[in-house]
């Protein structure tokens, strides 16, 4: 069922929209020296990074870095311009097995697993308190630099999946103990902003534990961020994994998603980012528990073009908050989660957003979902403290 448009207030520049398309793909295209790196089974994809930054630093030559099938449990950071992740399988996949735990044969998966309220060991004297902050929302990936491009790759964040091996061998507490943690003296940091309100719950200690998927353990654990400086990225046929807050992109960061699926629950794909979708599964991963509810977007850029067309909203927009588009969606599939991505997945309506900030544009087009799962409602103003959404679409 292709469902109709109910929301018309809003002022899109297809245009602008498809320039920038334009300009995604003849990145993709441009002639320019490569380096090949691959990696096997029981190798880093850190290393390959950092011989990708010497190769950069030295000739200025892009890298494509090949990744045997499997399970990579690491954090990574992409600071350097115009590098490739692809999978290297003869027939390459993305699919999940076994309630989100394993990976199908052929797959890439990239994994980490910090999340919100707890503060690790590994993270040193990084205080890591969720949130923008160095790693945007906890990344497993955090991509920092200009012309990233990823290929049949997983990205994925286990806080709310599965209890990783890797997470085992690190040491984690609540976040109230995050002061003896990491040695510092939070209490300025405390002063100016209110302690969480809840304690998180010990977490299992039995490797590929899925309780975590339960909603008493669910918080903010991104599998994928992109900083303003990641300009011109692309993910072609990629699966990213989370449920609160998966996808997130500063604004100024603009990324292109080709195909493939976005999974999670909560806002799962939000920021101020520049963002185009086109043709990806958008599945809902909530449980079957009472009132487990899925918003798939939450927008806060404001379009530069929309802003324009009403002069009287522009002053109470901050200078910072407008980009040159917001989120398109267009030709995606809505859809419910399997029992080979989820444990106990439910059908509980799915929302196509709540935005952020009220002048958060998010437009969806030419998308389809089966009877029953989109929300009557379509859209949620949960967060948008008592405005109205001017700049959301679905037709």
């Amino acid at each position: 069922m292709q469902f109709a448009l109910r929301k018309t207030r809003y002022c899109l520049s297809m245009k602008r929209y498809a320039i920038l398309i334009t300009i995604f793909l003849s990145l993709s295209i441009i002639s320019q020296a490569e380096h090949v790196v691959h990696v096997s089974a029981g190798e880093k994809i850190a290393d390959a990074l950092e011989l990708a930054r010497k190769v950069y630093a030295e000739s200025g030559e892009s890298s494509i870095i090949m990744i045997e099938p499997g399970t990579y449990y690491e954090e990574l950071t992409i600071d350097v311009p115009n590098v490739t992740l692809r999978n290297a399988a003869a027939e390459p996949s993305i699919e999940m097995r076994n309630g989100g735990v394993d990976i199908a044969e052929g797959a890439v998966r990239i994994s980490w697993y910090c999340g919100h309220g707890y503060q690790y060991k590994s993270m040193g004297s990084r205080f890591n308190y969720g949130g923008k902050r160095e790693r945007r929302w906890n990344a497993s990936v955090l991509v920092s630099a200009p012309g990233f491009c990823a290929e049949n790759i997983i990205f994925e964040n286990s806080f709310n999946m599965y209890v990783s091996p890797a997470e085992l061998l690190d040491s984690l507490v609540d976040i109230t103990r995050a002061e003896e943690l990491c040695g510092q003296d939070m209490s300025a940091y405390w002063s100016e902003r209110e302690r969480p309100k809840r304690l998180m719950p010990n977490r299992p200690k039995v490797a590929y534990n899925t309780d975590v998927q339960n909603r008493l353990y669910r918080e903010r654990a991104s599998a994928i961020s992109f900083t303003s400086e990641a300009t011109g990225c692309v993910l072609k046929n990629c699966r990213v994994i989370g449920r609160q807050d998966a996808f997130y992109g500063d604004h100024g960061a603009s990324v292109l998603v080709e195909g493939g699926a976005l999974c999670g629950a909560v806002d799962y794909i939000f920021g101020g980012l520049s963002l185009t979708v086109r043709g990806a599964e958008l599945v809902g991963m909530v449980n079957t528990e009472k009132n487990d509810v899925c918003y798939i977007s939450a927008g806060r850029g404001a379009n530069l073009d929309s802003i324009a067309a009403h002069p009287e909203w522009r002053d109470s927009i901050p200078k910072d908050e407008i980009v040159e588009q917001g989120m398109l969606f267009e030709n995606c599939l809505v859809r419910f989660a399997t029992t080979d991505e989820l444990c106990s997945p439910s059908n509980h309506p799915i929302y196509l957003g709540r935005p952020w900030r009220w002048w958060g544009e998010t437009v969806f087009t030419n998308t389809k979902a089966d009877e029953g799962v989109l929300a009557e409602e379509r859209w949620s103003l949960g967060l948008t403290k008592g405005h109205k959404a001017p700049f959301v679409a679905d037709r």
